[in-house]
């Protein structure tokens, strides 16, 4: 909740600036020492990708949209890596996703053969048999 009482949005930036005061508190409870002032966010902007190269962006106290708002999203997201080496690997295989136009690995969509059955694995409980793992032949 901010000062008036109404629900901060439910948001990374929210729950980081929360947990490094929380932690904060802590430390000087644990130390004894006086209490910090109640949490204040701080709004830093909101930023939304919304198909290939097209974005909004509410940030530095203007509204954009659009190549300008997704390009202020890439900077701002490669700037949040910690390494130059990770912004330049992040920032190729990127530009390497726009440019043949692959989806990546964004969705997950099926059954895979690691998946747990419960309604099978139950009823071989309950019937008294014992649930032996499926063996894989690989080659090599």
């Amino acid at each position: 909740m901010d000062e008036k009482g109404k629900p901060l949005p439910g948001l990374a930036q929210v729950a980081m600036q929360g947990g490094a005061h929380a932690a904060k508190a802590i430390l000087r409870k644990v130390k004894g020492q006086h209490e910090l002032p109640p949490f204040h966010y701080f709004e830093k902007g909101s930023l939304a990708v919304i198909g290939r190269a097209a974005a909004v962006a509410d940030v530095f106290g203007a509204h954009l949209s659009g190549l300008i708002a997704w390009l202020v999203w890439v900077f701002i997201h490669l700037m949040y890596l910690v390494n130059f080496q990770s912004r330049v690997l992040v920032f190729i295989q990127w530009a390497i996703q726009d440019l043949t136009f692959s989806r990546g690995a964004r969705l997950i969509t099926g059954a895979a053969p690691t998946d747990f059955n419960f309604t099978q694995d139950l009823s071989q409980m309950r019937s008294g048999r014992e649930i032996k793992p499926e063996t894989v032949n690989v080659t090599r």
